[in-house]
């Protein structure tokens, strides 16, 4: 079902959502449920290796990361202006690209896990071929510092945005490049839908704005009182799921069957969101911690502890989670693992020996 749009271009949605409970109460307890349902597995990550990104001791901040669709290798880009090529299996690095100056931001691979491309402060948009041990293929010229870029779903070109009110749409050459302007005057993040037929793009106003790919009219809806940091679109659906610097998950179905909501999830800013599987995402911000969260009941079941430094970046295929952290580490988590422990906590729950989360 595809999205409404009006006439006019950018209607704005004329109310912010309401917060979940009206009654004073305390931080933890505005969490998303988080101080009943996840207290019982606080403490040891599920399944992780760590590596520091950096020479001689020196400490590269995780700026971004990208999960091959085949699963077999993650992108990881540092504070060091360099992209590492890591094997899955054993976080090894195979390959070290060098080609920015300055903080790459963003990192995606296509849909066949071909291709990866990098973007960030300075303005380069570069493609990489994985199947030549991922050799330079080409720099898309004449951008301006990006925040973030996405392949769209057949591969067939691009989208980018950074910082400004402008989102660009790259052809597969050069010439075949679109500007699209948004009222939001600095925007982070960009994500097709599953279908193609809608773009979100979200940032500092906290609204997200909806570019209908044939027609380029686009919808207005505010989300959150701070700026959008990451959207998600679950899998062949409707449904955006963004995170927020207030600390909030908005759940937004685009084909307009059911109303927006959204939930707290931490007292702090959230940075990233990433799809598990058809229940669960995974959000991660600057309190360190990793929160795996039923998103139709806006509930968290699972907290992945580990990291000692704001988590910037999550990507999961083929049942790995990854995760990149300023504390310059890069983690890795199994999904299956994650899933069990859900499903052990509310067999307990059923039990009366806890809380029931299922």
């Amino acid at each position: 079902m595809s999205i409404r749009f009006s006439r006019r271009q950018c209607l704005v949605s004329t109310s912010l959502l309401a917060i979940a409970a009206s009654s004073p109460r305390s931080p933890a307890e505005e969490v998303a449920g988080e101080k009943i349902a996840s207290r019982p597995v606080i403490g040891k990550p599920v399944t992780c290796r760590t590596i520091p990104l950096g020479q001689a001791g020196i400490r590269r901040v995780v700026t971004a990361i990208a999960a091959d669709p085949r699963g077999e290798y993650l992108a990881a880009a540092g504070d060091d202006c360099k992209i590492r090529i890591l094997r899955t299996r054993d976080l090894k690095v195979v390959r070290t690209l060098v080609e920015h100056d300055d903080i790459v931001r963003t990192l995606d691979f296509d849909p066949t896990g071909k291709k990866l491309v990098s973007a960030g402060n300075d303005g380069r948009l570069i493609l990489w071929n994985r199947d030549e041990s991922f050799r330079f293929i080409r720099e898309v010229a004449g951008s301006p510092a990006l925040s973030e870029v996405t392949f769209a779903p057949d591969g067939s070109g691009l989208a980018a945005v950074g910082f400004e009110s402008e989102v660009f749409l790259l052809g597969n050459g050069d010439s075949q490049r679109v500007s699209l302007k948004c009222a939001c005057q600095d925007l982070r993040a960009v994500r097709y839908r599953d279908d193609a037929a809608v773009l979100a793009v979200a940032g500092r106003c906290g609204t997200l704005h909806l570019f209908d790919s044939a027609t380029k009219e686009c919808e207005e809806h505010r989300l959150h009182t701070a700026r959008i940091r990451d959207i998600v679109f679950l899998p062949s659906g409707n449904v955006a799921i963004c995170v927020a610097e207030d600390g909030f998950v908005s759940v937004f179905d685009t084909s307009g069957v059911q109303p927006p909501r959204r939930f707290r999830a931490i007292t702090g800013k959230l940075f990233a969101v990433t799809i598990l599987d058809s229940e669960l995402v995974a959000v991660a911000g600057s309190d360190n911690v990793i929160r795996v969260i039923d998103w139709e009941k806006g509930q968290i079941v699972r907290r992945l502890e580990g990291h000692t430094g704001s988590v910037t970046a999550l990507d999961a295929q083929r049942g790995l989670l990854f995760s990149g952290s300023y504390d310059a580490t890069l983690r890795r988590w199994s999904i299956a693992d994650i899933v069990a422990g859900r499903q052990r906590i509310a067999g307990a729950a059923a039990a009366g020996t806890g809380p029931r989360v299922d």
